[in-house]
């Protein structure tokens, strides 16, 4: 692996600084304060006849004693297990975003009242980037808890913050596409990848303005292409804020592609080469910083020993649904 490939996976993150192991008490408090639906119908008064306090309510999980996992969190924890076995430099992210019709280019309307996932999405497309307004909801709300859980009373993980820019340029390099990764400020080089999709989950939520998708990628390090020889199809500014908490990074990112030629220059056109427009989006994604940490948990199941899978599996999609909840 070239000296590129070993400064991609320092940076993702070092695995002395991930933690060994996910309980539920470190599951971030914006789960915990999730507000609660609108009442379609009020509930009924009833008239307290007795000062006393109610006796507590002792009930069976249900007849057979034990509590079924909730079908979601089941499907998403077979998906991840399927699609992470024999991987390395393994990226996994869950996005927020609209499930779209690709013929109508409207967010799709199932009959269905709660999330699901969607086994059949070929005639949909998600698109990542979401408007201002909601990008700076989610800025104000991420912001908020950095500083509770910087107060001294708090209990729990801190989220820590960090502030990058980054340029992508994408070569087209004997077939494949590989992308040169640089600070805006300094000009140095920190990563030089090609990125192979493994799979991807939709998962359709009517009750909130925001979708997700859970997407699986191994980024193979690749040597600098000569940058000479090789012009860039495609170029990205990246202005970003992560916010770390254990095992997860919240990367709110405004994404500029400046204007673009279109295709190779016509020697023998005439007037201006064609371009394509400037376009700024803007996207939240949760990547899993310590995606070794997860790797490991799945090699405990398929040996069949004690492990935190279902639990990490739960951490992530809750933190996911969460912030879609708080989509304005």
């Amino acid at each position: 692996m070239s000296d590129i490939g070993n400064a991609r996976k320092r940076q993702r993150e070092d695995p002395s600084e991930c933690p060994r192991r996910v309980s539920a008490a470190s599951l971030s408090a914006i789960i915990n304060s999730d507000p609660e639906p609108p009442k379609v119908i009020s509930s009924p008064t009833f008239q307290q006849t007795e000062a006393r306090p109610p006796s507590p309510l002792r009930l069976e999980a249900n007849i057979f004693g034990t509590r079924p996992a909730e079908d979601i969190v089941r499907v998403v924890a077979d998906f991840m297990y399927t699609h992470l076995k024999d991987r390395a430099n393994i990226e996994i992210e869950g996005k927020l975003g609209r499930l779209v019709d690709r013929k109508t280019g409207v967010r799709i309307s199932l009959p269905v009242l709660s999330e699901t996932v969607l086994g059949d999405d070929k005639n949909l497309r998600f698109e990542s980037n979401m408007t201002l307004s909601q990008h700076a909801v989610f800025n104000k709300i991420l912001n908020q808890r950095v500083d509770e859980t910087r107060r001294p009373e708090f209990r729990g993980s801190r989220v820590e913050y960090k502030h990058t820019k980054e340029i992508d340029h994408f070569y087209k390099v004997g077939g494949t596409r590989v992308r040169v990764t640089t600070d805006k400020e300094s000009g140095e080089v920190l990563s030089v990848i090609t990125k192979n999709r493994v799979a991807d989950l939709n998962i359709y939520s009517p009750r909130t303005k925001l979708d997700i998708r859970i997407t699986i990628n191994e980024e193979q390090p690749m040597e600098k292409p000569d940058m000479e020889a090789n012009k860039p199809i495609l170029e990205r500014h990246k202005d970003r804020l992560s916010y770390k908490q254990d095992l997860w990074s919240f990367d709110l990112t405004q994404v500029v592609s400046p204007e673009q030629e279109k295709g190779p220059i016509n020697p023998y056109a005439i007037g201006p080469p064609k371009t394509s427009p400037a376009v700024t989006t803007h996207e939240l994604e949760l990547e899993v910083a310590c995606p070794e940490v997860w790797l490991g948990e799945r090699a405990k199941v398929a040996t069949n020993k004690p492990n935190n899978f279902h639990e990490i599996t739960h951490t992530f999609l809750g933190n996911l649904r969460a912030l879609a909840k708080r989509a304005i």
